[in-house]
């Protein structure tokens, strides 16, 4: 009988040796950085009508219905960013990915933006597999996450491999991700890529929510490091930072990204030799999804209840503007759209019995003005396009200094944040430590050094914005800062201070200024509130 065996597996061995070579196709559809968009929306330059996964839809079926071996992955930061996904919860996102048969969905880092309760409702409703090899921990999220899976094509087995970036504690207060944690990306994949190539994968493709850096890695994304570490991937398709890359090989590994809001869904191409058990193509692009694709309509149908409700929901007004809220020389100077972002923390604060001396928060949106006339949740939400929320710290007026100082190593840039409730004075040219020359009270008192201040940072600063402000977390972390944070939305809190409130008037009071601006302007020495009136 052992002998028979041994004779059949002869016989199998010398058929398989005489059998033809085959070259297998196989492609791989990539979204990534969605944000919930649906529907067409508007880029960064400001060109409408782009994008939208129900566009994306319409090339995903094209595609499949005239190419054999298909894969549809997800890379990431899907279900925050745009109303149909904000009033459903990421629900209208989760339901799209389903209907749309996702072979696989890697989580970015704005999945975590509303906290792991909800996360866990879209990861119980969700058909496909969730990977994330490097989030960790003891929360039974972590049970529903896979490192990678192994998908048979055509007889040739693909392994996918999930990341997400280890960034996520520098966005992310302790309280939206308590109990995980984030693993560098190098020490996952030392385990996960062995792991996937015993399991039999004889292609490695590494779906990451980061992005390749011209700059180099950073914090957040490790694509360089990865490709160098690990040669053997053959793919990487990439996220988080939306870019557009439709082909880049580093250090011999085949990078795409496809951008942001679906207006670029990513195709990567791939031929397996059977014979020499070797890829013999590799190739990748992104494809534009402008008008002269059309609306996926069997999409548009399925989430017809919550794309309506959304409009509903956006189109609700809120109050009336008498003047234009601007955002000119945002960030670095103080406009009419910081003090409404201002006025409406403080009076949400002061709503819970609490009050601040001051609130240091920037612009969110350096195209979210508001023009004159009626206002919608829907023009709010220009201003706030993010869940922030609120938390407060004591500290003294040094230690407010130390804050202002590493602020101002954002001035040049976009990440500067303005204050409300003191006043300051700054030289940006001056050395580091030196730069503020005052912070008064309104009235121009003089801070003394055993005065504790109550001051209100947005939860994304708190958490050290991505590593621009980490001083800021240093001292907030600290016990005898007595850190409170609120569960209210800044964005819920401006659209409740304008319904309150009703007639809006734009004004700038000169909260801040640089040392030269003030020896040309001196500030009076009161300073009024953001003039907003009751229609009464």
């Amino acid at each position: 009988m052992r002998r028979w065996g041994i004779a059949v597996a002869g016989c199998w061995l010398w058929a398989a040796a005489w059998l033809p070579a085959r070259e297998v196709p196989i492609t791989i559809l990539h979204t990534c950085d969605l944000h919930g968009h649906i529907l067409p929306t508007v880029d960064y330059a400001g060109n409408t009508n782009l994008g939208g996964l129900a566009r994306c839809a319409t090339m995903i079926r094209q595609v499949r219905a005239t190419t054999p071996n298909v894969l549809l992955v997800d890379a990431g930061d899907t279900i925050q960013g745009a109303p149909v996904s904000f009033f459903s919860d990421g629900q209208a996102m989760v339901k799209a990915l389903n209907h749309l048969r996702y072979d696989a969905w890697v989580w970015g880092n704005h999945e975590f933006d509303w906290g792991l309760e909800k996360l866990r409702a879209c990861a119980e409703r969700a058909a496909m597999p969730l990977l994330n090899a490097n989030v960790q921990g003891d929360d039974r999220l972590v049970e529903r996450l896979r490192p990678f899976i192994i998908r048979e094509i055509d007889g040739v087995r693909v392994g996918l491999i999930g990341l997400n970036t280890p960034g996520i504690p520098n966005w992310s207060r302790p309280r939206l991700i308590a109990g995980l944690r984030f693993d560098d990306s190098l020490t996952t994949l030392r385990r996960e890529v062995a792991a996937a190539r015993k399991a039999g994968a004889q292609i490695l493709i590494l779906v990451v929510h980061q992005g390749y850096r011209d700059a180099g890695d950073d914090h957040a994304s490790q694509v360089n490091a990865i490709a160098r570490n690990y040669p053997e991937l053959d793919v990487i398709i990439g996220a988080h930072s939306h870019q557009n890359v439709p082909e880049l090989k580093i250090n011999n590994v085949l990078y795409s990204q496809a951008g942001y809001y679906g207006l670029h869904l990513g195709r990567v191409d791939l031929v397996y030799d059977t014979e020499k058990a070797t890829l013999t193509r590799r190739q990748s692009t992104t494809i534009f999804m402008n008008e002269q694709v059309s609306l996926d309509q069997e999409l548009l149908e399925l989430l017809r209840p919550e794309l309506d409700h959304a409009c509903e929901m956006m189109a609700v007004k809120v109050g009336e503007s008498t003047g234009t809220f601007h955002v000119d020389g945002a960030p670095r100077r103080e406009t009419p759209i910081h003090n409404l972002l201002f006025e409406a923390i403080v009076t949400a604060l002061r709503e819970r019995g609490v009050t601040v001396d001051a609130v240091v928060h920037g612009v969110l949106n350096r195209s979210g003005t508001l023009a004159a006339g009626p206002v919608t949740v829907g023009d709010l939400w220009r201003v706030v396009p993010y869940e922030n929320t609120i938390g407060i710290i004591e500290v003294t007026p040094d230690q407010l200094r130390e804050i202002f100082e590493e602020n101002l190593a954002g001035y040049s840039g976009t990440q500067f944040r303005g204050i409300w409730g003191l006043r300051w004075t700054f030289n940006v040219r001056a050395p580091v430590g030196q730069r503020t020359v005052t912070l008064q009270r309104t009235d121009g008192r003089e801070l003394t050094k055993e005065e504790r201040l109550r001051v209100a940072f947005n939860s994304y600063d708190l958490a050290s914005a991505g590593l621009r402000l980490p001083k800021l977390r240093e001292i907030a972390d600290r016990p005898e800062s007595n850190l409170r944070e609120f569960d209210f939305q800044t964005r819920d809190a401006v659209i409740t201070f304008v319904r309150q409130r009703q007639r809006l008037t734009p004004a700038v009071h000169g909260w801040w200024q640089t040392a030269h601006a003030a020896r040309r302007h001196p500030s009076p020495p009161f300073m009024p509130e953001l003039r907003i009136n009751n229609t009464d």
